[in-house]
């Protein structure tokens, strides 16, 4: 369970909203900004080391950005930093996995169906719950 703090220090967010009077239409804090950069520029080094073309501008690139950005700054507040979303990542990935099972063939020879003339039907209640009766002795 996560507690929200009491503390005034942590409900303030650093953002820059832009100059007096020119605002962004969006609230952003500076690591998102950061954060933006970094996956752009990792976008464009993948994008220059393989056959991929690259528009200008680059509209697929800043949306994958964004969106990217969106979703980790969605996990990174003052209790968990990037850092630490980072390394957990790290971790996640890097763990070890158990074998996956193989894959069990049987034939339907060995299948057995009941028959349904044993099966007995549900009784039909009427709404209500009936408490069974339990003989004694």
């Amino acid at each position: 369970m996560r507690v929200a703090p009491d503390d005034e220090v942590y409900r303030v967010h650093t953002v820059w909203l832009g100059p007096r009077g020119l605002t962004f239409p969006w609230t952003a804090r500076y690591l998102a900004y950061a954060v933006w950069l970094v996956t752009f520029m990792m976008i464009l080094l993948v994008e220059a080391l393989t056959p991929i073309n690259v528009g200008l501008p680059p509209v697929w690139e800043i949306c994958i950005a964004t969106l990217f950005t969106y979703a980790a700054m969605g996990l990174v507040d003052h209790e968990r930093p990037v850092s630490s979303v980072w390394q957990t990542f790290v971790a996640d990935v890097s763990a070890p996995r158990t074998s996956s099972p193989q894959t069990l063939i049987t034939s339907t020879r060995k299948v057995r169906i009941k028959d349904p003339g044993r099966v007995r039907p549900l009784p039909v209640s009427s709404g209500r719950r009936v408490r069974a009766v339990r003989k004694v002795g």
